[in-house]
């Protein structure tokens, strides 16, 4: 209980980790310029000024915290800034302790939450900024709902199942930031939907068909986005879906030493602490671990740009044999050394889009037994 207990407190930044890296994926549809400066807190980037003037019709925001004069007069000069610009923008206070009924019917969950509306279209905020609200006010403004599809049909984790290996739980934090999620089968679908922002194929246990990858080439050559999880000892279920994208996946699974300094008795958790400059995970310096994660190699391409995103330390290693008793690395069996590699990015410019990858050696990290 003591190793699940410590677990569980470690692996709760991970749902962040990786909408920080969906979401990322996702910034190249919406084409914004940010405009900072140290002293403009009481006005508009040019970019937010220009949203909002293209911007038919009035929009709502209702700001869902409790009655406190200071915090809401805050939460008033902030949106004021964008009420000069859209004088039918429009602000509501509620007070979730005392309106229950309404926090409910509105699946408010936090005690800080904002609802954008806009026409029939609703975006949810945790955190009030320029770069926040304006990139809501876009995406309402879309005409097309824009998914992400999760592929089924392989034994994948599903993103909207409810057992502990799924990964519902995060299917839900995608829905609250305004991607709704379902589910797609490329045997009876000839193709993803055209509204498909983002493809997920977590953790398949069998194989595609050929018509399967040639539908999933085809939407690669479009420029579309996919993120990819793997797991270890799956190869043979995984292998075509690396190849074509030029990754090999190392045999075994990694091993860690270092997570004993963190009180885990388990060796097979891995550990990343480091990360490279890549705007997926600008600003962020958490500790994320990867329970039984599959080490990745990329081989040189001249289409992709590759960033390892995700390395462990050294004292890791991808062991190839039992995990229990004693174990040591044997380089012999092609167990190599870490840092290793459990997280790629890959970006190129296709058809006109800016497309983007994720490859990533691990689902556990993401399931519903692992997020709280």
């Amino acid at each position: 209980m003591r190793y699940v207990s410590r677990l569980n407190q470690l692996l709760t930044p991970l749902l962040l980790s990786v909408l920080l890296l969906l979401l990322a994926l996702l910034s190249s549809r919406y084409q914004l310029q940010w405009d900072w400066t140290r002293h403009g807190s009481n006005s508009l980037s040019e970019t937010s000024i220009a949203l909002l003037q293209r911007t038919q019709g009035p929009l709502q925001i209702t700001a869902y915290m409790p009655d406190l004069p200071t915090l809401r007069n805050s939460v008033r000069r902030f949106i004021a800034r964008y009420q000069r610009h859209k004088p039918d923008l429009s602000l509501r206070f509620v007070d979730p302790t005392q309106h229950p009924d309404e926090a409910r019917s509105r699946d408010i969950r936090y005690s800080f939450e904002l609802l954008v509306a806009y026409q029939d279209r609703q975006e949810r905020l945790q955190k009030l900024d320029e770069q926040q609200l304006t990139s809501a006010i876009q995406r309402l403004q879309q005409t097309h709902t824009r998914w992400v599809a999760g592929l089924s049909g392989h034994g994948e984790r599903s993103l909207m199942g409810i057992a502990n290996h799924d990964l519902g739980d995060f299917g839900m934090a995608l829905t609250r930031q305004g991607y709704p999620v379902v589910e797609l089968d490329l045997v009876t679908a000839s193709a993803p939907p055209d509204n498909t922002a983002l493809l997920v194929i977590a953790s398949p246990r069998k194989p595609l068909l050929a018509d399967e990858l040639q539908r999933l080439r085809s939407y690669l050559q479009q420029g579309k986005n996919l993120l990819l999880l793997v797991d270890p000892n799956n190869q043979s279920s995984q292998q075509s879906l690396l190849q074509m994208l030029g990754i090999e996946l190392l045999p075994g699974t990694i091993v860690d030493a270092n997570v004993r300094e963190l009180g885990i008795d388990t060796p097979t958790v891995a550990q990343v602490s480091r990360y490279p400059p890549h705007p997926a995970l600008a600003g962020f310096d958490l500790l994320t671990l990867y329970p039984q994660a599959a080490a990745l190699q990329a081989a040189n391409s001249d289409q992709w740009q590759i960033t390892p995103l995700l390395q462990t330390l050294t004292r890791s290693w991808n062991e190839t044999g039992p995990l229990q008793g004693e174990i040591q690395r044997d380089a012999a069996l092609n167990e190599q050394p870490g840092p290793l590699t459990l997280g790629y990015s890959l970006q190129r410019s296709q058809a006109g889009l800016e497309q983007r990858i994720l490859v990533i050696g691990d689902g556990d990290f993401l399931a519903n037994s692992n997020l709280e």
